[in-house]
């Protein structure tokens, strides 16, 4: 086996170890190999394609990806193993091909093709985005926490293939100079999609940065159009079932960036638009999107990948039930009354000094699918406020104030251009057979801002009433459908949806609250909002963030007597007038005190919390018009 120090700079190196000791590679060996290398602070030791620039990773080490899966594409094959003779001696043995993408073998080795011990195996392959939406402070917070600072190799020429069209025909000698002893030899079964080795010839080199307005440069897909950072192809060869679209995973695997991975062809191709690999008809949009150039998507070959229960900077990736979890629950317990007074001031600023607009917006924070029933999930929150101010610099404000206390968010300004040309649910592209992103194609525990403030008159088009129903389904039902042109799939969500509206709102809500604001005179909403900067100090910043996402993983529950109780209450109030506790009351009722309690971060309610939230709902319901308080 290699020194430890080998297992981040030369992971293929541990697995041709592997292969030559117990004659296979089993994906828990490997895995179990490097999970246990990589516990605790070593993670650190790994580098982030999210954090640290491509060109300065070293190829086939071993590096982190933080992503969403966006889409999932058809398995490929590969050579799982295959045979290299000696050119001099003759002499035989076997290499691995497992978490490569181009089979190699030494200057004075050749790769037997013909051999009867070559084994051919599945991969799934995934493309991964970065999260949509992941706030600004979440990002800066994992490139502090990232231990290693990466500097180009000094043993190595970054190569990278050109990203337009305008090939030369030159040969291409810098990259076999860089592999000195070795030699790449790309197999004919390495990947269903791969190029002739001819186009070895054809490929020229120019800088890593690729031409912003080249015709040639891949649609990376991002389901928000401001998204920036690194997608990537993703290599999943055990347990390939684990992984679903839309899934927050943080994966660990070997980095490959060989400039002949990328099959890049024009897409105008008149009527001999398809284009044959290995055998196989397919397009060139579907060339185009599953093989681009690996200096703009690199492919990662997962050896393991953790699912992320949240993705806060501050709090360690564990579960309610770790003690690491436990101990900052304890120490949050210990100062919760003087830091929820804290939370709601600034809740209360940034309401216009309205108390109970701030308790159901804290609520709001605070919620998320925790269970379905049936079709109905339960946990959603979506909180309609009225009577806001109909600037959208008070929408903007009130993103920019989310943003830098939720771990992802997104403002969506709903007006008739962006309901009738933006794509809100993801659709299947046939041709190029991949999946479109929609901007609804959102990570869970995502917090999404609808400002219904700017919209004005018009005419929605089918394209807008299909994206209207779309967010209608999502608030109701934390459902997206995929269009997947002759079916739609429903695909399960969990986004925090908070509507502003100078009246009710044309779209559906939980909790339908008008604000009391009273707005200072003669003071603008930028210098109203700068004022937080008082309130909000660095270190209490870091609690909220914290306190929001641990009172979100508490274990919640009600006791015996609580539920005697609450039930006990909800018959007297049925006896005295029914129409004052409708089942749709009770249940908003549960909902709320649920919230509450979690706020306070307690696990079970108290009699105390019941009694707030009906007082709650009765002071919001005063607000509301004779007809809308029926139906809120």
């Amino acid at each position: 086996m290699p020194v430890v120090d080998d297992w981040v700079n030369d992971p293929l190196g541990i697995v041709q170890n592997i292969y030559d000791k117990d004659g296979q590679v089993e994906g828990k060996v490997v895995r179990d190999y490097f999970t246990s290398r990589a516990k605790g602070n070593a993670m650190s030791w790994i580098p982030s394609l999210n954090d640290t620039p491509l060109h300065t990773l070293r190829p086939n080490s071993l590096v982190r990806y933080r992503c969403m899966i966006q889409d999932m594409y058809d398995p490929e094959f590969y050579l799982g193993s295959y045979e290299v003779v000696d050119t001099k001696t003759g002499k035989t043995n076997m290499k691995s091909g497992k978490y490569k993408d181009i089979a190699e073998c030494a200057s004075f080795q050749q790769i037997n093709m013909e051999s009867a011990n070559n084994k051919t195996m599945d991969r799934q392959t995934l493309y991964g985005v970065p999260i949509p939406g992941e706030s600004a402070w979440v990002k800066a917070g994992y490139t502090e926490r990232t231990g290693v600072k990466v500097h180009p190799s000094t043993s190595y020429t970054p190569v990278r293939c050109k990203r337009s069209l305008e090939e030369d025909g030159s040969e291409v000698n810098s990259q076999n100079e860089a592999m000195e002893t070795s030699e790449s030899v790309k197999a004919a079964t390495m990947e269903t999609t791969e190029e002739s080795s001819s186009s070895e010839n054809k490929r020229t080199c120019v800088s890593d940065r690729p031409v912003e307005n080249s015709p040639a440069l891949p649609d990376l897909n991002f389901p928000l159009p401001e998204e920036k950072g690194v997608s990537c192809l993703i290599k999943v060869y055990d347990d390939i079932d684990a992984f679903c679209v839309n899934d927050l995973v943080e994966f660990v695997g070997v980095l490959s960036v060989d400039p002949s991975l990328a099959q890049f062809e024009a897409e105008d191709h008149g009527s001999q638009g398809r284009v044959c690999t290995d055998g196989f008809q397919v397009s060139a949009e579907e060339k185009n999107a599953h093989a681009p150039p690996p200096s703009l998507v690199p492919r990662l070959h997962a050896v393991f990948g953790t699912k992320l229960t949240h993705i806060n900077p501050l709090l360690a990736p564990s579960t309610a039930q770790e003690d690491g979890f436990k101990e900052v629950l304890s120490r949050l317990q210990g100062e919760i009354t003087a830091l929820r007074q804290q939370i709601m001031a600034t809740l209360e600023h940034i309401l216009f000094g309205d108390k109970l607009a701030a308790e159901y917006f804290l609520c709001h924070l605070l919620s998320s699918v925790y269970a379905r029933a049936d079709v109905m999930p339960l946990g959603k929150f979506c909180l309609n406020l009225t009577c806001c101010p109909t600037t959208p610099e008070y929408s903007a404000l009130l993103h920019r104030f989310l943003a830098s206390i939720v771990t992802k968010s997104h403002i969506l300004p709903i007006t008739i251009e962006n309901m009738n040309k933006v794509r809100m649910c993801p659709q299947k592209d046939y041709t190029a057979n991949r999946l479109l992103s929609g901007v609804l194609q959102l990570g869970a525990d995502t917090s999404l801002l609808l400002d219904e403030t700017v919209l004005q008159a018009g005419q929605l088009d089918a394209n807008g009433v299909k994206n209207m129903t779309a967010l209608g389904n999502l608030i109701n039902w934390q459902k997206v459908e995929y269009d997947f042109s002759y079916h739609r799939q429903e695909f399960l969500s969990d986004v925090a949806v908070l509507v502003l509206s100078e009246a009710k709102s044309l779209l559906p809500s939980d909790c339908l609250l008008p604000l009391a604001a009273s707005i200072p005179a003669g003071v603008s909403l930028q210098d109203y909002f700068s004022r937080l900067d008082n309130l909000m100090s660095a270190d209490f910043v870091n609690k909220f963030r914290v306190y929001l996402t641990t009172a979100k993983m508490l274990d919640y529950s009600m006791s015996g007597d609580i539920q005697t109780a609450i039930q006990d209450d909800f018959v007297n109030i049925r006896k005295e007038d029914p129409k004052n506790m409708t089942i749709d009351d009770f249940h908003k009722l549960l909902n709320l005190v649920r919230f509450l309690s979690i706020s306070h971060l307690q696990t079970c309610p108290t009699q105390n919390l019941w009694t707030q939230a009906k007082s709650m709902e009765a002071q919001r319901k005063q607000r509301l018009p004779q007809t809308s308080a029926n139906a809120n």
